[in-house]
């Protein structure tokens, strides 16, 4: 149990889902930087080896969803072991893959093992740090938690351009990342499993309803469906509208990443001091601005690098912040986190797709405008949540 870990323990624990955030980042990138490597080794067309994005985000959603039973059923270490060691197997099988129904198979199940972590990493570190003595920290550490994903993300593209510079191929790449991976794997199987303390009158589920439960995937759905739908297609976006090149537009993809990471460190710091209902109205404001920024001047370069760095910035801190006003608010579960992963993997995929039914037919204007909106209607969502908040709390 939770309450017979020492400090010790405790602070491996910590560092240990750190290492899994990293992993799970470096999992979630890597199908990028590697798409026409992969296209090539099945003989697909970019066009059709797409569906692999799909393929992984249904894992992911699947995978949200059994994780959150296990991690309530079952210690919770061996089952984020299992999951790691299925991604560093998954990662060795992706670049031998010479069939393109082979590759979806196992990108569904990498997707699978992805979403199971990142339930086990937000939920577990919700357990690991519920005593009074240590919950003060959790705000900074579910922050640098998010921020250790980034760093994951971050560091794939360069692995893999290494590879291709060395070998011309990305299998030492996609090897290389499994190595990465097994070491943690085995601290996880050996680390005491942290459990989640029985439900008291501050920390329960809300006598059982399911209106804050609720609301709280609605909000991760809208917000998580805006940063996925801004990072696909911002690179389309600003080629279209003739606001970047080629090149200069793959920049301001990552410039957006690269404040979304940047905000992941400063918010870190700031949930020392700051309530999370505080940072959260602070990034809904905040991104509000930007992408408000981006179709007020629509037509400027300046003013498109500039929202879109300030989007990124802001959504930076909005998953692990409402992650800890819940667990403030309500007994958090494998099962709630596991809804709540659904929630925001299920907006990652819809509003891109939606965006992509539009962009055409419509014009490439429909992009920020539904990102607006899906961010306003967040907004009052969140007014909800904390209304619901004071008066259960």
């Amino acid at each position: 149990m939770t309450a017979a870990i020492t400090d010790h323990k405790r602070n491996q624990l910590t560092s240990s889902y750190f290492l899994a955030f990293i992993t799970l980042g470096m999992a979630s990138a890597s199908l990028g930087p590697a798409l026409p490597y992969l296209a090539e080794n099945t003989g697909s067309l970019l066009s059709r080896i797409s569906i692999l994005f799909i393929s992984n985000r249904i894992g992911s959603i699947l995978g949200s969803f059994v994780g959150g039973h296990l991690y309530d059923s079952k210690p919770g270490n061996i089952v984020m072991a299992g999951m790691l060691l299925l991604i560093a197997l998954g990662l060795i099988f992706i670049p031998l893959a010479a069939s393109l129904y082979l590759l979806l198979a196992v990108i569904l199940a990498v997707g699978f093992a992805r979403g199971a972590v990142d339930v086990g990493g937000n939920v577990m570190m919700v357990w690991a740090h519920e005593q009074k003595h240590s919950r003060h920290r959790l705000p900074s550490l579910m922050n640098a938690l998010h921020l250790c994903y980034g760093v994951g993300a971050f560091l794939v593209p360069l692995i893999i351009a290494l590879a291709v510079r060395k070998t011309g191929a990305i299998t030492w790449g996609f090897w290389l990342l499994t190595l990465l991976v097994l070491p943690n794997c085995l601290w996880l199987f050996r680390l005491p499993s942290p459990e989640s303390r029985p439900s008291d009158a501050h920390n329960s589920t809300i006598n059982g309803g399911y209106l804050f439960p609720a609301l709280i995937t609605a909000f991760l759905f809208l917000c998580i469906a805006a940063e996925a739908a801004f990072g696909g297609w911002i690179y389309t976006y600003s080629l279209v509208k003739g606001l970047a090149n080629r090149i200069s537009a793959a920049y301001l993809t990552s410039a957006y990443w690269g404040g979304l990471t940047v905000g992941r460190l400063v918010f870190t710091l700031l949930a020392v001091k700051l309530k999370p209902r505080i940072i959260l109205l602070l990034s809904l404001g905040g991104s509000l601005l930007s992408i408000s920024s981006l179709l007020i001047w629509s037509d400027s370069a300046a003013a498109t690098w500039t929202g879109s760095i300030g989007f990124g910035f802001f959504l930076a801190s909005i998953f692990p912040s409402t992650i800890t006003l819940a667990s403030h608010t309500m007994k958090l579960t494998g099962k709630v986190t596991g809804v709540f992963l659904v929630g925001a993997s299920s907006g990652a995929m819809l509003l891109p797709w939606l965006i992509g039914q539009l962009f055409e037919p419509v014009g490439p204007w429909v992009t920020m405008v539904l990102i607006l909106a899906s961010m306003v209607l967040a907004f009052f969502i969140l007014a909800a949540i904390i209304l619901v908040q004071r008066r259960r709390t």
